[in-house]
């Protein structure tokens, strides 16, 4: 079974149609798990028991609501969703337990404007390098999901959970061809809410990064530009010359 936690300061109505979304999903056990970031405001009260608003008392931001939804959370399977998108969770939800899949996050393919009629569950053949837009939809198994530091407050959290599922638990990221994610989009750190000093990419988020991935015994590369935002396990000299080569072309041409 499946918990959805979204992370919302009901900046985008987008959240109200994931909702809706949500409902119609026939699984008794199924939850949904909004970490309500906005202290002045709760837009929605639920008429759904499976629903749970955590309100909380201050900002949370992202990670530490990914982590606050994982605690209060009862399924085997984890999904953190971006509150800005739209997708068809019923039809997810089922094709997620139908196809047992261990690990979905969206990427570029999902970018089309309605689902197609045949789903697809493809690897995305890539353990080293997380596809780009993956953190807003991604789904893992709970023994899989690795606690991500409170200090770690915007950047970087999808990284280490699909670089732990793949590089230390060998467990292979998909995506779902033919599945269609619309909605804004956005990125959040553009929120005038969050302090400019944490709008920046290189901040705390960075160091935390890189002990967490220490911890797990992974290494990484320059996490920007996105190309080159990759990750290794310890001792896999092979793979960092290899990035270091493309790293050097770039700068030097």
């Amino acid at each position: 079974m499946i918990s959805y936690i979204i992370p919302t300061l009901w900046k985008s109505d987008n959240i109200f149609k994931l909702i809706e979304s949500f409902k119609t999903i026939e699984d008794k056990n199924a939850e949904l798990i909004i970490i309500n970031n906005n202290v002045k405001e709760n837009k929605y009260k639920p008429n759904d028991s499976r629903i749970k608003v955590a309100q909380m008392t201050s900002n949370q931001f992202v990670n530490p609501s990914w982590q606050l939804g994982v605690d209060y959370s009862t399924q085997d399977r984890i999904a953190i969703v971006n509150d800005d998108i739209v997708f068809n969770i019923k039809r997810f939800h089922e094709f997620a337990l139908s196809s047992n899949a261990k690990a979905i996050c969206m990427t570029n393919w999902n970018r089309i404007n309605k689902d197609l009629d045949i789903w697809e569950l493809v690897d995305n053949n890539s353990p080293n390098a997380r596809p780009a837009g993956g953190g807003q939809l991604m789904m893992v198994m709970r023994k899989n999901w690795p606690t991500l530091p409170y200090s770690m407050k915007l950047w970087h959290g999808d990284d280490v959970i699909y670089y732990y599922n793949t590089l230390v638990k060998n467990i292979k990221f998909c995506f779902i061809r033919g599945m269609a994610v619309t909605g804004d989009q956005s990125v959040s750190v553009n929120s005038n809410i969050i302090p400019k000093k944490m709008g920046e990419t290189f901040t705390q988020d960075t160091l935390e990064y890189y002990k967490k991935m220490h911890i797990l015994g992974l290494s990484c590369s320059t996490v920007f530009p996105m190309e080159l935002k990759m990750a290794w396990e310890y001792g896999d000299i092979k793979t960092k010359l290899l990035y270091e080569q493309k790293l050097d072309k770039i700068i030097n041409g």
